[in-house]
């Protein structure tokens, strides 16, 4: 009777275990709202998740129609995630949730956090592939990166710099957040490797944003009040650019500041196309999208790939701003990457 009573609990627990586990995926499928190409996820080769800091945000609106286009061609099923604004809890959950249900891959881009790291190194010893979108995770066990090389972006930055004041100046620079701590390293390297030559240009102010324009509005404030000496503002995100401009506008310093930007939507090429900003150094986020996509299936199939994918970085200013706008703003068809 004992063995008989313990047999039936196992069986209990057996069927309770398969319950969750369905429902769980039930409901990560459910709660986004996608619309799939098919009501039925068990007819695609796989099931992928891409996680993104905010989905009411262009880039990685663009970027997932790019990788939607990847999976859509591949049989791919893909879910989007991620808050409406940054949210690291949100975060932290659709992450914790895409691995209980056992996803075949994930695609993300998350700011540096400790539980992030551990998250996507248990994603990957349960072997679920993850792919870093954007910001390159520290010391994770992600299988490839596909981004913006910040080093890159730095020296290019810094030539724009050259190119846009001479003389005697006075920089500030707005790094965001969300890079990683090698990133934010490489990024100031590649900006002071550039302009070395240049003895009258100088790293004056670097400060951190919070990652939101809000914040870079306030920090705009607080340099503009108690750093009049700055002559320049660099930004390192299109969230940042957006907020200096707003500021730089409304308190009337546009003829007297030089904003160097990251990142291209339509705000920003208004304010490009008005002098407010001089420029920004800017990818493609549907090629990011594509890419990447592209690299998790080739992981999940067990093909070679390159850990690191390094995108093309474009400096837009006012003399190419229109072709620019069309081919990164506007709806446009992507052009495939070779994902070898």
């Amino acid at each position: 009777m004992r063995y008989n009573l313990i047999g039936i609990l196992i069986i209990l627990v057996i069927i309770i275990a398969i319950v969750l586990v369905y429902n769980t995926s039930s409901f990560l499928w459910k709660e986004t709202g996608v619309t799939y190409h098919s009501q039925d996820p068990r007819n695609y080769r796989y099931h992928f998740v891409m996680i993104t800091p905010a989905t009411d945000d262009g880039y990685w609106n663009q970027a997932h129609s790019g990788a939607l286009k990847a999976a859509d061609s591949q049989k791919v099923a893909l879910e989007y995630f991620g808050p409406k604004f940054l949210d690291l809890k949100e975060l932290e959950r659709f992450l914790e949730m895409s691995i209980l249900s056992s996803v075949d891959g994930i695609l993300i881009s998350v700011p540096k956090d400790p539980n992030f790291k551990a998250l996507i190194n248990e994603a990957v010893e349960k072997k679920i592939p993850v792919i870093s979108l954007f910001n390159e995770s520290d010391e994770t066990k992600r299988v490839a990166f596909v981004g913006v090389n910040t080093y890159d972006l730095g020296f290019k930055t810094g030539q724009a710099l050259r190119r846009a004041v001479s003389g005697t100046i006075k920089v500030a620079v707005l790094v965001n957040s969300s890079f990683s701590n090698v990133n934010y390293h490489r990024y100031l390297k590649g900006i002071q490797d550039a302009i070395s030559s240049e003895s009258g240009l100088q790293l004056n102010l670097i400060l951190t944003s919070k990652g939101s324009s809000i914040s870079a509005e306030e920090q705009t404030q607080t340099i503009l009040t108690h750093h009049p000496e700055i002559q320049v503002i660099i930004c390192s995100s299109a969230s940042d650019t957006l907020g200096v401009a707003k500021v730089v506008v409304d308190l009337n310093r546009v003829t007297r500041m030089t904003i160097i930007g990251s990142g291209l939507t339509s705000e920003i090429a208004t304010y490009i196309q008005r002098g407010v900003i001089w420029g920004v150094l800017a990818d493609d986020p549907k090629q990011l999208g594509f890419q990447g996509m592209s690299t998790l299936i080739r992981a999940r199939e067990g093909k070679p790939i390159r850990e690191n994918y390094d995108m093309p970085l474009f400096l837009i200013n006012n003399h190419n701003l229109a072709t620019y706008s069309k081919k990164l703003i506007e709806p446009a068809e992507e052009g495939n990457h070779d994902s070898n």
